[in-house]
């Protein structure tokens, strides 16, 4: 059982941020407070400090631990049982933040899913552009977010989740509609929706165009794909999408053709760089990868030969 003096060491060094500090509070050693965290983690069966540096970094389970302990002492049963709802995810909250291409398609089943799983979580779900999103899980704003581009960043982690290929999106109606695959011959002086500058396939695709000598008529640009594919059921061309979001406009009446030359999109996970993941945003990861490689699978035509 968790008694009182490990309640006191840990709430000791969650307000002095150190083992030494605690340690002259308290009135004892410091491997005497490092050996009541121990024991206080052994009962609760989940680690409350990461070491940083040379410093202690409270996980997320010790901020949601502490903050009954600081309402607290409340009483030791009482503490004892917000461990456990921690431990079996019976508690918390969960900040996800995500590209719109994914926030369209899979992730609300997802979280809908995820969160009747564990009845006593609270989700919120943000759409936002992949740049946003880094922003707002570099400065721990949400706790795991989810992008479609490579990059750098001190702040946050990337975590590559699938890869699929770019997919041309057409009205019914178009000419290409009946081809199995699109070359990028076939779209000489065709009507082109563009995705952004700031979209990491981008130079992917103008590479293709400029290797192969085919003109596109560059009508309009977007840095969405979801505002690109509105734009291709209005009429205003041909565009080539993610594969998620591909699969969701296909659902919507648009046709989704493979292209050649494949070009390859990224599907990553983020998570706050400068503190421990949350548990509950790990086991969504889990859950995100899984359904996501099935949909990239999916949508891969069966006829699709990258060498053709």
């Amino acid at each position: 059982m968790v008694n009182l003096r490990q309640i006191e060491a840990f709430r000791a060094v969650m307000v002095h941020k150190t083992v030494t500090r605690a340690a002259q509070t308290l009135h004892v050693s410091q491997p005497a407070v490092s050996r009541l965290i121990a024991d206080l983690e052994y009962h609760v069966g989940f680690s409350l400090f990461k070491r940083d540096k040379g410093r202690l970094v409270p996980t997320p389970e010790a901020q949601a631990l502490y903050e009954d302990v600081e309402r607290a002492f409340v009483g030791l049963e009482k503490i004892t049982e917000t461990a456990k709802e921690i431990r079996e995810f019976r508690t918390g909250r969960l900040f996800i933040s995500c590209m719109p291409a994914l926030a369209l398609s899979v992730l609300p089943n997802m979280v809908h899913d995820f969160s009747a799983r564990h009845p006593g979580i609270t989700i919120s779900l943000q759409a936002h552009s992949s740049q946003r999103v880094l922003e707002w899980v570099g400065t721990q704003q949400c706790d795991l977010g989810f992008i479609g581009m490579h990059i750098e960043d001190p702040a946050v982690t990337i975590l590559p989740l699938v890869t699929g290929y770019l997919r041309l999106m057409m009205q019914p109606s178009h000419p290409l509609a009946k081809k199995r695959v699109i070359h990028v011959q076939d779209l000489e002086e065709q009507p082109f929706v563009s995705l952004g500058q700031l979209q990491d396939v981008r130079p992917l695709i103008d590479q293709a165009f400029h290797a192969a000598g085919v003109k596109r008529r560059m009508r309009i640009e977007t840095q969405l794909s979801s505002v690109a594919c509105e734009l291709v059921k209005a009429g205003a061309g041909v565009s080539l999408i993610d594969p998620v979001t591909a699969s969701f406009y296909s659902k919507q009446g648009l046709v989704s053709k493979p292209f050649l030359p494949a070009i390859d999109f990224h599907y990553s996970a983020v998570l706050p760089a400068y503190r421990p993941p949350a548990r509950l945003a790990m086991e969504f990861l889990e859950d995100a990868k899984a359904q996501l490689q099935r949909l990239i699978d999916a949508e891969d035509d069966a006829s699709y030969n990258i060498n053709e």
